[in-house]
């Protein structure tokens, strides 16, 4: 009987942790997808503001078009079209670039000057291209 009850009482405490680390797991979880929604909800209002004159809302094709294939820009496949992962450092590689050929400098420097401009606003930019990275992120179609 003694031993029965120590299976009785292991498995409850064993039932007891994995509740906990379910739990524990799924507060993380589900913190993390808050943040994440903040951060999209963010990136939004940046796009809408600095991206849709061009690209369209939602990201849907507006006027921008592929120097490469002349078509359309839809941001909406933009990780499909680079595999299936989001490429960072070639969107901030692009959306940063202040060659006076490049399609995005004067937005680029928009959002600089919103931030204040100087060297410290190329770290808030930076920010603002980040949060514009994971609202792209989110509209993608599957």
């Amino acid at each position: 009987m003694k031993e029965s009850r120590g299976v009785s009482r292991l498995s409850f405490q064993v039932v007891s942790l994995a509740i906990t680390l379910a739990a524990g797991i799924g507060g993380r979880a589900l913190a993390a997808d808050q943040i994440d929604d903040a951060l999209s909800g963010a990136g939004k209002v940046w796009y809408d503001k600095y991206c849709t004159p061009c690209h369209g809302p939602g990201g849907a094709p507006g006027e921008a078009v592929s120097r490469a294939t002349k078509q359309p820009v839809d941001l909406r496949t933009y990780v499909q079209r680079h595999g299936g992962k989001f490429p960072a450092s070639d969107w901030l590689a692009v959306i940063a670039d202040t060659r006076p050929a490049s399609v995005h400098a004067p937005v680029w420097q928009k959002i600089k000057d919103s931030q204040g401009g100087g060297v410290q606003a190329d770290g808030a930019a930076r920010g603002v291209v980040g949060s514009i990275a994971r609202y792209i992120i989110s509209i993608q179609t599957k």
